[in-house]
């Protein structure tokens, strides 16, 4: 019963709509994936751009104000009194330029970590005291050897080497110092400053809900984050590793801390630092959530439509074809006279009703001639079975025959008479040939030996005027060839073209290939015949070519017609005899057989 469900045509239906549908929810659900994927990624992408904007932005006012500010420093008289003298500065006045800087950084600037003024005499005076405002105690820095430019220059994140300090992340503005007499370059500020706290603003700015960024130098140094303790630490010593990875034009998916995240890297044009936007992908995809959830209801809605809908309509067709299904098994029983009733509905299945019923009238009729042809069969069967007694009863007169002639050899010999022993000998032989039914196909060299013999026999019989040839190079000799294809038109030929002139003549067989096939030719240079009559053998042997089972053998030898419908027969319509023959000065019977591997010889 389950089996006979499954196989029902309405079944059937319903599991294959259903598996479209399915089909459909995995394409939907899949496009629906990679499109909303692409989206988020394109947005995420554009939210940390406009992020990165804004902080270059920022760091590009904050250097103005930078510059700005220190503006009225540089132009103090002691400090340019100190940028135009080569010789060293007192210490008073050393100290006194010191007070200015810590006074403008504690009062304006609570990030800077450190403050140098640097002249192009090689003087240097920093923040932290009159001791430490030595070259020598900075030369180690990177900012320490920059020339001195009439541009405001940046030096990205690095490590502090300040005497009696550990070491912490700064990046550096170099500002450059005009004397106000020349308004040329007499030396520049150096301000390192604190990353983190330049940005702390930057940072509030979130992504989403629980969106952030968080500032990387290029070299992989936390400048920012909002979780502190990782500032200043290498991101391969964070968590944030597998972040570093994340470095391409596009949003990037990655898992991190157990969860899905979009990360977004940009890069800052002054400070070359690497500006990573991160937010989690559920956030960001429960738009993506709801389309999936709409695709699944929906399929849920389709499949019981279907499981409601398809079966009634696939019910009001079926009923034909079990209409049909039923004619069809009893005429399976043997029926042949059963009929599908035809309607005027011009669909599907009236065509099938017809076909159907057209079907059963052409099998009434094939029926009806396979009848026929099982009787004629029958019949044929009966006379090749008559044919078959015939042969038996005439092998026993070949019997007799090779007997007596044996006998003559016997006597031949003993009155030693050597030519009619040598007749009997070659009659014997030819005979023998002839009967033997074993083989319908020998070599090309059995099939001369037999004509050979027969041109001996009638060389006896005109010793003095009948001359043969059989030129056959040997590579031919191993050809396969029909029994008793050759003899047969020799003996024409002697019949026909040596006989009427008292046996003077002659008669040339030659073989030559062409292409894939071979061509033996008898050629005799008796009276020729008529047009007519060559004529009515070549329709003869047309008449063989169409139609070789019923050929004739003509009288009293096997004639061409025979041979040829034998070679049709075996080899087909390409092959077979053709006639040439000319008035006075002979005929030509040309043989085209396959020129195929060689077979073993029987003889």
């Amino acid at each position: 019963m389950n089996i006979k469900f499954l196989t029902s045509y309405r079944t059937r239906m319903t599991i294959g709509f259903l598996l479209v549908i399915m089909l459909a929810l995995i394409v939907a659900l899949t496009i629906a994936d990679r499109q909303v994927g692409r989206v988020i990624g394109r947005d995420v992408r554009q939210l940390s751009s406009e992020a990165a904007a804004r902080f270059n932005y920022d760091i590009d006012s904050y250097v103005e104000q930078l510059a700005e500010s220190a503006a009225p420093l540089a132009a103090g008289e002691q400090l340019q009194h100190f940028l135009r003298e080569s010789a060293a500065a007192k210490p008073e006045e050393t100290e006194a330029i010191e007070k200015e800087l810590r006074k403008y950084v504690a009062t304006n600037r609570p990030e800077i970590a450190g403050m140098f003024l640097m002249s192009k005499h090689d003087k240097l005076i920093s923040i932290f005291s009159y001791y430490y405002s030595q070259s020598n105690f900075y030369s180690n820095e990177p900012w320490f050897s920059l020339p001195f430019g009439e541009r405001i220059e940046l030096y990205p994140t690095h490590y502090t080497k300040y005497p009696n300090q550990a070491p912490f992340p700064v990046f550096s503005v170099i500002l450059p110092i005009f004397d106000v007499e020349t308004v040329e370059v007499a030396g520049h500020f150096v301000l390192d400053i604190m990353p983190e706290k330049v940005i702390n603003k930057f940072g509030e700015t979130g992504l989403g809900r629980t969106g952030y960024h968080f500032v990387a130098s290029s070299d992989g140094i936390v400048v920012y984050h909002p979780n502190r303790e990782w500032i200043g630490r290498s991101m391969s010593e964070t968590p944030l590793e597998k972040l570093q990875y994340a470095l391409s034009d596009t949003a990037s998916k990655v898992s991190w801390e157990g969860e899905e995240w979009y990360v977004s890297v940009n890069r800052s044009n002054r400070m070359n630092w690497n500006i990573f936007s991160i937010v989690p992908s559920a956030e960001m995809e429960s738009g993506l959530q709801a389309v999936r959830m709409s695709i699944i209801w929906t399929f849920v809605i389709v499949s019981l439509l279907i499981l409601i809908i398809v079966p009634l309509l696939a019910n009001r067709f079926t009923k034909r074809i079990v209409v049909l299904k039923n004619v069809m098994a009893k005429a399976a029983t043997g029926d042949l006279d059963v009929r599908a009733e035809v309607n005027d509905r011009p669909d599907e299945i009236h065509y099938l009703y017809r076909g159907f019923n057209q079907m059963m009238d052409r099998l009434q009729k094939l029926v009806g001639e396979v009848y026929e042809l099982q009787l004629k069969e029958m019949q044929l069967s009966i006379r090749q079975k008559e044919a078959v007694i015939r042969s038996l009863q005439n092998q026993i007169n070949p019997h007799l025959l090779y007997n007596t002639l044996g006998i003559i050899k016997s006597m031949a010999y003993l009155e030693n008479m050597p030519k009619i022993e040598k007749i009997a000998r070659s009659l014997a032989d030819v005979y023998r040939y002839t009967a033997r039914f074993e083989n319908e196909e020998v070599t090309l060299r059995d099939e001369l030996d037999i004509v050979s013999k027969y041109l001996e026999i009638v060389r006896l019989r005109f010793p003095s005027s009948f001359t043969s040839m059989l030129s056959i190079p040997d590579k031919f000799l191993s050809s396969p060839c029909m029994k008793l294809t050759l003899q047969p038109i020799v003996e024409n030929a002697v019949k026909y073209g040596i006989e009427p002139r008292g046996g003077d003549g002659a008669v040339i067989v030659s073989a030559y290939d062409e292409g894939e096939d071979l061509l033996v030719e008898i050629a005799d240079n008796g009276k020729g015949m008529p047009q007519e009559q060559l004529d009515e053998l070549r329709a003869m042997l047309k008449q063989a070519t169409e139609e070789p089972d019923k050929a004739s053998s003509g009288e009293g030898s096997l004639g061409l017609p025979n041979v040829h419908a034998r070679l049709v027969l075996r080899y087909g319509r390409e092959y077979g005899v053709r006639l040439d023959s000319f008035v006075g000065q002979g005929t030509v019977v040309t043989v085209r057989i396959p020129f195929k591997r060689p077979i073993v010889s029987t003889s």
